[in-house]
């Protein structure tokens, strides 16, 4: 696997340097790194200029969103690079030791997977059912919660095929439930290209922000939860 990673950011500046020191000390493969910033207004565009170790830097003159930006970050990524695989990183996340070998090895073992999810805080948190599992070749990916999510790694072959993430903004119809997002019509534009999706089963990746630290950026997740009908 030769995997091309993008990574989206909107501030949270010390989240940004946590996660990128903890991928470098724990990926082993090959790869290639594109930062996407979504008009930061923290420092953090700052700094990814002066001490960001990405191949390369992408500084949108607006927050054009998660879909958008991971669109803009794999087409630099593409035509520079010639990744096997694409993957969306959000800048909240811990990694464990070997986690991108590991997911290759997903790969390897169930030809028809076309996105695999690395947040197993997915399926810790929500205790994924069992009814979802599908195993192939001594490896098993959990569909529940029904979608994978942000943070997930796809065949280049399907970027080929068409497959895009939506580039909408995120809304609310005002209904009971959030509109579906971004990651919600990914996974599903995912299947309707014919291949399977779900959560990796072994703890490769997990999120490090939740309601315990959201007083450490209270402005970022009011707007954010705001934008995506959540409050």
């Amino acid at each position: 696997m030769n995997l091309l990673i993008c990574l989206i950011t909107y501030n949270r500046l010390a989240y940004t340097q946590r996660t990128l020191d903890n991928l470098k000390k724990t990926i082993d493969i090959p790869h290639y790194l594109v930062v996407v910033d979504n008009d930061s207004s923290d420092g953090t565009r700052e700094w990814l200029e002066k001490n960001g170790p990405q191949d390369s830097l992408i500084l949108n003159p607006i927050n054009f969103y998660p879909g958008k930006a991971t669109n803009i970050g794999w087409e630099l990524g593409i035509a520079q690079y010639s990744p096997t695989h694409l993957m969306r990183l959000d800048n909240d996340m811990n990694f464990s030791p070997g986690w991108a070998t590991k997911a290759a090895e997903y790969f390897e073992a169930i030809p028809p997977l076309g996105q695999l999810g690395l947040d197993f805080t997915a399926l810790d948190t929500f205790n994924g059912n069992q009814d979802y599992l599908t195993e192939m070749g001594g490896k098993t990916v959990n569909m529940w919660p029904g979608n994978v999510g942000g943070v997930c790694i796809v065949p280049r072959k399907l970027y080929d095929s068409g497959l895009r993430w939506n580039e909408g903004f995120w809304s609310h119809d005002g209904g009971p439930k959030p509109t579906a997002q971004e990651d919600v019509k990914f996974s599903f534009a995912v299947h309707k290209l014919g291949f399977i999706y779900g959560h990796a089963t072994e703890k490769l990746a997990w999120t490090f922000a939740d309601e315990s630290n959201r007083h450490e950026y209270p402005e970022y997740y009011q707007k954010t939860l705001k934008e995506r009908g959540y409050v």
